[in-house]
């Protein structure tokens, strides 16, 4: 079970994404075949489980902060002048920002993410383009399937932003190691003054 504050802050990203989603749909009528409502549709549900039990592997909070950060590094240059409307605030800044704040800040796993997790983080943004090729959804203008050529090179940039962000919170990730709670009643034991204030 997590510390209330951390059920918090949890909660706290949950509500965020399902904002983003509820603003996006009152928006759009057709929203479920974007990413940026999809991705967040993720976050809100894995943070409501995330928020009362972290798992022993980082993978998922790994996997949706890449994610996230594919939303919104991506949209930046991709957007089309609505970037400030209140549903992008949330999915494109708001959201990412502490998803990933969440993964290198929060938690007590993040010291166990293995090197090949962000090549497995690849699979969810995979499984979109599978549907948006598959489906001939057309969400994006930028990516057109109508211009092949063009099409694969997004493509390739898109994989390598994954990648570099993927590999980068593994990086960071990895660096932070948690505090023992051992060592910390380890070390009350051999303090004096603890070990007379915990007597009284």
């Amino acid at each position: 079970m997590n510390t209330v504050p951390v059920v918090l802050w949890r909660l706290l990203i949950a509500a965020s994404a399902t904002t983003g989603v509820l603003l996006a749909a009152i928006q759009y009528d057709v929203w479920w075949t974007a990413l940026s409502q999809l991705a967040s549709i993720a976050v809100a549900v894995s943070y409501v489980g995330l928020a009362w039990r972290e798992p022993a592997s980082p993978w998922l909070r790994g996997a949706l902060a890449s994610l996230m950060l594919l939303v919104s590094l991506a949209f930046i240059p991709m957007q089309h002048g609505n970037l400030w409307d209140p549903y992008s605030v949330f999915e494109h800044l708001l959201t990412p920002a502490l998803v990933v704040a969440d993964f290198l800040l929060v938690g007590r796993n993040q010291h166990r993410v293995r090197w090949w997790h962000p090549l497995t983080w690849l699979v969810p943004p995979a499984a979109y383009l599978a549907w948006y090729v598959g489906g001939d959804l057309g969400v994006y203008a930028a990516l057109d399937l109508g211009a092949p050529s063009l099409f694969l090179q997004r493509i390739t940039l898109l994989v390598a932003l994954v990648l570099v962000t993927g590999f980068a919170l593994f990086e960071l990730g990895r660096r932070r190691q948690p505090v023992a709670v051992g060592a910390l009643v380890s070390a009350d034991a051999h303090d004096p003054a603890l070990a007379g204030a915990r007597s009284r």
